[in-house]
């Protein structure tokens, strides 16, 4: 048992231990309170202030740390944040704060947020304009915007409607709504028609017999004419473009009906009511009087049917008119119409009285074409005057043409004359045996010698000067003119064979080397009244303009030259260079030797024979050259009469072309 001595000890520890804990207490609470009290002193208090409208306010953090410390008071315990204000019918606000700001009192005025504001119509009005305050806001049928609280002058302009107008008032949170019903526009109309009493429907209904007067709302509608026999007329009207009265006068045109025809013979035409139209079989008449159709063709006689309402088919049936047509000719001949043959001259027929074209042919000749207009009851005669296709062709044969790649060729008719020269005669070679000739055929000749240039078209590899081409061989002349023949659509004159000649064909009027007998003449006696020595007369003086042939300025380049003559070409001068000869041909004497046809032959001709279109001995080796050239100095030489022979190429020896016309 303890000692009351013990129990005083016990008891005054008891009483230090509450003593301490009451001063520990003591001393926390104030700590706590001193804490408190300065961060409610330190703490940011936010003022919001709200208009007319009142609503309770949210205050929120949106970021960093803050104690709420009582009504709109906040403590933060981080270095920043951000505040979020809202109450409804208002705009939320942010606000940024730095705790170190010295600031503490934040006041916040709030604006109103922007209320509903909803319009519906009764009726649907697609093209509404809605206005506040004089502004278009909207072109919706109903309207449907957002708008600040506040009073407001409302407008709606519509095109079938009268106009709206009303004073709003839009509230804070609440907005405005409403339903409103227009009045739709009221418009006159006056309808008339001719005639008069056709049924006027609108949108579909009758409303009566024009003319017609009357109101309706304004809208689009259709309006319908309708009368017996009378084209139906339609049409659609926008009312709200009529300043309030819609005024029509309608002309009704007759009603159509359509009418199935036939036509014997097809192919005239067609007129109704004097106003020409296709003749197809379904035409289109009017239903409200009678129609006049009138069908034609050339060669019949007109026809007119008069068409009543409901006749539904006609028929044409024209009746035919004829006239004679006797057609003779110079040889008896056979007559066709197209590809259709009719039968022989002398041809008589009756023929429809229109124009007629018709073929005279027969074997041989160039086909006749006649035309005849022929009329009614008429006899009409044509005498066809056939010609062989050598006259044709003669005929029809200018003086000077140019061909194809632009070379010129004079026309010859050449006359009989004795070709080379009488022992007699001054420089007479053997070769020039006289042969009596004479031609049937025309022929053209160039009119100059073929150039480099132009042979170049036919072997490109060749030159492209304007002097005569030489080094040339007579197969290769030969062969240029058959490509020239190709080129313009003529029968080859020369038979080839794996690029050699080995005939001609004689009916051809390709082109080809001029004859012997056909170069002698040009050189010797077209244009003149006799027979010459020298392409330019007889006389053995050299004329100034005789040709490019051996002279002064050849000198150190021929054996001998012609003492006193100079025509500036020591050697090939350009082809045409000197002046155009008696024949209307260039270089006929000088420049370069030139190619014929003709073999070479040294067979007597019979001296009582005339050899007509002559072109030598079929065959042979060598061919004739005819004509002087550069290297050309004696009298021999000069006179037209000369020739030589080769069959190779060599340079002073070119050609020139020729073809026969009939």
């Amino acid at each position: 048992m303890a000692t009351k001595f013990e129990l005083d000890i016990e008891q005054a520890k008891r009483q230090r231990t509450k003593k301490s804990l009451t001063v520990i207490l003591s001393l926390a609470g104030f700590l706590v309170f001193t804490a408190l009290a300065y961060c409610y002193l330190t703490a940011f208090e936010i003022v919001v202030v709200q208009k007319d409208y009142k609503s309770e306010i949210n205050i929120s953090t949106q970021h960093g740390n803050a104690i709420p410390l009582g009504r709109n008071r906040l403590f933060f315990t981080s270095a920043q944040g951000q505040v979020r204000i809202s109450a409804e019918g208002y705009k939320a606000q942010i606000l940024y704060i730095e705790k170190s700001q010295s600031k503490k009192i934040l006041s916040v005025e709030l604006d109103y947020a922007d209320a509903p504001v909803t319009i519906m119509k009764t009726q649907s009005t697609p093209d509404a304009i809605w206005t506040i305050n004089q502004v278009n806001v909207s072109s919706s049928n109903n309207l449907n915007i957002a708008l600040k609280p506040g009073n407001y002058s409302l407008k709606l302009i519509t095109r079938y409607f009268e106009k709206y107008e009303s004073d709003i008032e839009v509230k804070p949170a609440v907005g405005f709504s409403e339903e409103i019903a227009l009045q739709p526009v009221i418009v006159s109309y006056d309808i008339r028609t001719v005639p008069t009493g056709s049924e006027v429907y609108l949108d579909g209904k009758l409303i009566g017999i024009s003319p017609i007067t009357g109101t309706m709302e304004s809208r689009v509608v259709k309006i319908k004419i309708a009368k017996s026999k009378y084209a139906v007329v339609t049409e659609s009207v926008d009312l709200s473009r009529q300043n309030g009265l819609l005024s029509r006068s309608y002309s009704l045109s007759s009603a159509q009906e359509f009418l199935q025809v036939n036509y014997n013979p097809k192919g005239g035409r067609l007129f109704i009511n004097n106003l020409e139209v296709r003749a197809s079989k379904r035409v289109v008449i009017q239903e409200a009087s009678d129609t006049s159709l009138r069908y034609s063709r050339p060669g019949y006689n007109d026809k007119t049917i008069t068409v009543k309402q409901g006749a539904g088919r006609i028929e044409f049936n024209l009746v035919p008119q004829y006239g004679e047509v006797f057609i003779t000719a110079n040889v008896k001949a056979k007559v066709y119409q197209e590809k259709k043959y009719l039968g022989e001259t002398p041809f008589r027929q009756n023929f429809l009285a229109v124009p007629q074209a018709f073929n005279v042919i027969r074997d041989g000749y160039a086909p006749k074409k006649i035309s005849i207009d022929v009329f009614e009851n008429t006899k009409h005669r044509a005498d066809a005057q056939l010609l062989t296709w050598s006259q044709h062709h003669l005929r029809q044969s200018k003086a000077e043409v140019t061909n194809s790649i632009g070379l010129k060729l004079m026309r010859f008719k050449g006359r009989t004359f004795d070709m080379g020269a009488a022992s007699y005669v001054r420089g007479q070679r053997a070769n020039e045996i006289l042969r009596k000739v004479s031609f049937d055929r025309a022929f053209y000749l160039s009119t100059k010698e073929i150039t480099e240039a132009e042979y170049a078209l036919f072997n490109k590899k060749t030159n492209k000067s304007t002097n005569p081409v030489v080094n040339i061989s007579w197969n290769d002349a030969a062969l240029y003119c058959n490509w020239l023949s190709s080129k313009e659509g003529f029968k080859p004159f020369y038979s080839v064979r794996a690029g050699k000649v080995f005939g001609v064909e004689k009916e051809s009027r390709g082109y080809r080397l001029p004859t012997e007998a056909e170069w002698e003449y040009a050189a010797r006696f077209a244009n003149k009244r006799k027979s010459t020595l020298f392409v330019w007369g007889d006389d053995y003086q050299v004329e100034e303009t005789a040709g490019n042939v051996a002279d002064k300025s050849a000198e150190n380049s021929v054996r001998t030259y012609i003492g006193g003559y100079n025509d500036s070409f020591k050697s090939v001068a350009p082809a045409g260079s000197f002046g155009v000869e008696k024949s209307g041909l260039f270089d006929m004497s000088g420049n370069v030797s030139e190619w014929v046809t003709d073999v070479l032959s040294y067979k007597i001709p019979d001296k009582n024979t005339v050899y007509t279109d002559y072109m030598g001995p079929s065959r042979g080796r060598d061919h004739v050259i005819k004509g002087s050239n550069f290297t050309s100095a004696s009298w021999t030489e000069l006179r037209a009469s000369f020739k030589e022979s080769s069959d190779s190429a060599l340079p002073e020896v070119g050609f020139r072309i020729a073809r026969y016309i009939n």
